[in-house]
């Protein structure tokens, strides 16, 4: 075993990272190289995949994919085994996991932000890859007079059932549908779309293509923003050897490229992120006179 992987081996005969030691088992990560390594600490964590933790449900993928509502809805309610406490904390102080929870918070403001400027007006959102809709509920929660009104889009009917459930006191303002994003035929158009961690599991071409298809159902001064993980994202490695988490993570040209190869002007885009920086997100607004997409049909 290399020094790095015995580094490690340490830290899990003590059950886990003690909080000085975070940079220790960060460091010791980052420096593993080969599928051996990589091989060799994952056996070692097995007691710790075994166990009821997030990292378990990360590696685990129990409803079979990375990223599932149950996952996220975990780093929302900092969900925490007792008998693995120190890598609870360990990957809930993750930069990644403070960041997937920026975003959440971001997407209430801007919802809030869209309501307040409404005018009184019925305003429709679409959100692409909704999860357990935890920001709908935040929203909804506080709000005193709404006007927006949500089209919430995700494959797994299991989420669907999970969103609906914590959302049953606003379903007369939202309406869900169980079907895979590439197939969704929208039934109107939106002045919001909103998609926070879906984009990162698609390849350049699918992002481009569903970036094309989406931005035709935005209304004029409509804004559709994209989220993905940064390439400086610090919690990379941890993801992907702990977690076996893999995404596409992208820099703000990549994401602006995006938008301006399928045709959307300059002026029309932008690359925002959370505070730390880790999720960006494209942002797109659709301005008067809408432009004709390349290749769009």
């Amino acid at each position: 075993m290399s020094a790095y992987v015995l580094k490690i081996k340490k830290i899990l005969a003590q059950k886990g990272p003690l909080v000085e030691e975070f940079g220790d088992i960060i460091h010791s990560v980052e420096q593993i190289s080969t599928p051996e390594e990589i091989e060799q600490i994952r056996e070692l964590m097995e007691p710790v995949y075994q166990a009821d933790t997030v990292i378990a449900h990360c590696f685990n993928k129990p409803l079979g994919y990375s990223g599932d509502y149950q996952m996220i809805e975990k780093i929302y309610q900092h969900h925490k085994n007792a008998d693995y406490i120190k890598w609870e904390e360990f990957f809930h102080r993750m930069p990644a996991t403070t960041a997937v929870i920026n975003r959440k918070d971001m997407a209430v403001e801007l919802l809030n932000t869209l309501n307040a400027s409404s005018g009184k007006q019925p305003k429709k959102v679409l959100i692409l890859g909704s999860g357990p809709a935890t920001e709908i509920n935040e929203y909804f929660s506080k709000v005193r007079d709404n006007f927006l009104y949500f089209d919430l889009i995700d494959f797994d009917q299991r989420a669907i059932e999970y969103a609906k459930e914590k959302n049953k006191k606003y379903l007369d303002f939202i309406t869900f549908h169980n079907q895979n994003v590439l197939r969704f035929a929208p039934p109107e158009c939106y002045d919001l779309i909103w998609s926070a961690g879906l984009f990162d599991y698609f390849h350049d071409r699918l992002f481009s293509r569903l970036l094309r298809r989406f931005y035709v159902f935005l209304n004029e001064g409509g804004q559709m923003i994209i989220g993905n993980f940064s390439n400086n994202n610090p919690s990379r490695k941890i993801m992907e050897v702990l977690g076996d988490w893999y995404l596409y993570h992208r820099t703000p040209g990549q994401l602006k490229n995006f938008a301006l190869e399928v045709g959307v002007s300059d002026k029309d885009l932008e690359v925002i992120s959370e505070p730390l920086g880790i999720n960006l997100f494209l942002k797109v607004i659709k301005s008067n006179g809408s432009i004709r997409l390349k290749n769009s049909q």
